[in-house]
């Protein structure tokens, strides 16, 4: 392995890789093989030495900065942030990549079911969610965040059970490390954009009560978001 500290790595073989590739490097991190300073691999020999690909170890790299263990720097790599007593409690029960899996899971049925119920109550909230979205992109630029809109159609599809199962993987989005990893993936004025207009076809369709096409569109939002957020978490 070309420059910095070496450490074992052991080809990973089961489907969590991502977690698994977060483990070898936070047992690195607590034998005091990485320590605070030093600075990983690059993604390319990461993904030689763990045998996975580089989209795994970005995930891995995104769960390890979320936990305060390391930091993605532009055109600098990663960087161990975390010392061995930091490590002391490790635990990687809840990855990036799995609360996306979550939303992937429940959104998309919450748009489909907001679509076929369709409350006029309801239909009122999510044009007043959107209006106030669009009214902030307008004057700014950005927006705070498009959460509220996640919730406003959780709260049309009438089901508590879901509603409250998105709350619980919404529950992992919060944080200056997460807020972070979200302002460097919505940096470019354009990628707003797109949200907003994926934002205004969701809400279309949910009024059209058009199911099939209110859960596609929620869904490809959230691919591309997770595209966003995972790739850019890690940039080497």
């Amino acid at each position: 392995m070309a420059g910095g500290p070496r450490f074992a790595m052991t080809p990973v073989v089961k489907k969590s890789a991502a977690v698994q590739v977060a483990d070898q490097i936070v047992a690195a991190i607590r034998d005091e093989q990485l320590k605070p300073g030093d600075k990983l691999p690059s993604e390319r020999e990461l993904a030689q030495n763990f045998d996975v690909s580089r989209p795994t170890i970005r995930e891995a790299l995104a769960a390890l900065e979320l936990a305060g263990l390391a930091k993605s720097y532009k055109g600098r790599g990663t960087v161990v942030t975390g010392s061995a007593a930091a490590v002391a409690t490790w635990g990687v029960e809840v990855l990036p990549p799995q609360v996306f899996e979550a939303r992937l899971a429940i959104e998309p049925s919450l748009a489909a079911l907001a679509a076929e119920k369709r409350y006029p109550e309801d239909l009122r909230m999510l044009e007043s969610t959107l209006a106030k979205l669009e009214a902030e992109f307008a004057e700014t630029g950005a927006y705070s965040s498009d959460l509220p809109l996640h919730r406003a159609i959780a709260k049309a599809a009438r089901n508590p059970i879901l509603e409250q199962a998105l709350e619980e993987a919404l529950r992992h989005v919060d944080g200056p490390l997460w807020t972070e990893l979200r302002r460097r993936a919505l940096a470019e004025p354009s990628v707003r954009s797109g949200h907003i207009e994926e934002a205004r076809m969701v809400i279309k369709h949910i009024k059209a009560g058009k199911t099939a096409e209110a859960a596609e569109v929620w869904r490809q939002h959230l691919l591309t978001y997770r595209s966003e957020i995972l790739g850019g978490a890690s940039q080497q």
